[in-house]
């Protein structure tokens, strides 16, 4: 009986081992892809609102915010005044903020990013990959949606800027979904990473316009 009992004890542990191997497990809570610690993709030769061309390896700051954005959603345009602001905070210290787009439809596409940049004077590095591959390998499914990786490229945060998403309405006001912002994600992780504090939330849910990635690849 004993023996018997045995084998179906490791048979069952078996087929348990199995079973778990064969279910997908989610990379992280709200992101099916990367998790935190995750190295930052490899990118080359995107072009910028700025005229020049970016790749990863030319990112030698010791942190780095890649921040997913579409010119047409309301959530972006809610969230780019304090995005400006956030990097403006950061100006002169050891950080490089670098907006994508990654939609392909036109007022997405670069020559609508440029002139979004000039209107609002983004102070960013603002790319554009046409094909796609950044979010994908990121993971990232909305717009506004932030990733910030430390001096090793590895992740340290990803999800809101914030913690009160806004979106702008049809007459231009912002609305903020929770008022005035009282957590600031990645401000936080940006100091934590600069020596000034601890990274309290490493992920958050992103909200905002869904990325409207190509089905066919």
């Amino acid at each position: 009986m004993m023996r018997h009992g045995f084998f179906r004890t490791a048979s069952a542990g078996l087929i348990l081992s199995v079973l778990a191997a064969a279910v997908p497990m989610f990379a992280a809570k709200y992101n099916t892809i990367v998790d935190i610690g995750a190295p930052m993709p490899q990118f080359s030769n995107l072009p910028g609102t700025d005229g020049k061309i970016l790749s990863s390896s030319d990112l030698k700051e010791s942190v780095v915010v890649l921040a997913f954005l579409a010119n047409h959603c309301p959530w972006v345009r809610g969230t780019e005044r304090d995005l400006i602001k956030l990097v403006n905070d950061f100006r002169g210290k050891d950080v490089r903020f670098v907006g994508v787009s990654v939609n392909r439809r036109a007022d997405d596409a670069l020559e609508a990013m440029k002139v979004r940049a000039a209107q609002l004077g983004y102070n960013f590095t603002y790319v554009y990959d046409e094909s796609q591959e950044l979010g994908r390998k990121l993971g990232a499914t909305r717009t506004p949606e932030f990733f910030v990786f430390n001096k090793e490229r590895r992740l340290v945060y990803m999800g809101l800027l914030h913690n009160s998403p806004a979106s702008m309405r049809t007459d231009g006001t912002i609305n903020y979904t929770k008022g005035a912002p009282m957590e600031f994600y990645v401000k936080d992780a940006v100091n934590a990473l600069l020596g000034e504090g601890q990274i309290a939330n490493e992920e958050t849910r992103p909200q905002g316009c869904s990325i409207e990635y190509a089905q066919s690849r």
